[in-house]
């Protein structure tokens, strides 16, 4: 990843494990969170975009977001600017983590919002993987294991998908 929003996140999802692991019982509020990520280099408009982007998923997982009836099934058809951002292996994740169902139309549809609201032209398939685990790990909706989403995002190995 090259120093954009998806940066900003991860490392501060890294500070905020190391801190929880250290102290449970303190929280970290805002003004400190900007401190600590303004100090680590990031620039404030990059880390004000950073947390807007994480709050928009905290929005979209309140059910302000449902694209259509998943009933009946159906099948995904992407726009040409969706195909050019999120390729075809990326692509493939998502309908990975929908067959094994790991992720819902919604939660597919709360991914490509949030992919497609990045600056980048185009994204990797570990960026891609970060934003998912971001909206599922932010999902009210079911208990999903920690521990096998990790294992998605942080595997090197492509033999998940088919």
């Amino acid at each position: 990843m090259t120093n954009n929003i998806l940066d900003v996140l991860t490392y501060m999802f890294d500070y905020l494990f190391e801190e929880s692991e250290q102290d449970s019982a303190n929280q970290i509020d805002d003004t400190a969170l900007k401190a600590h990520l303004s100090e680590a280099g990031f620039e404030t408009v990059k880390i004000d975009k950073a947390l807007n982007w994480l709050e928009n998923i905290a929005t979209l997982q309140d059910g302000k977001f449902m694209p259509f009836d998943t009933t009946n099934g159906g099948m995904r058809i992407y726009s040409d600017e969706e195909k050019l951002k999120i390729d075809a292996k990326s692509r493939g994740f998502l309908l990975f983590m929908e067959n094994v169902g790991q992720l819902d139309a919604s939660q597919r549809e709360m991914v490509i919002n949030q992919v497609m609201s990045l600056g980048d032209s185009s994204i990797t398939l570990d960026d891609l993987k970060w934003v998912v685990m971001m909206v599922l790990g932010n999902s009210s909706d079911e208990m999903i294991s920690a521990q096998w989403l990790e294992s998605i995002v942080f595997s090197d190995d492509n033999h998940t998908i088919q």
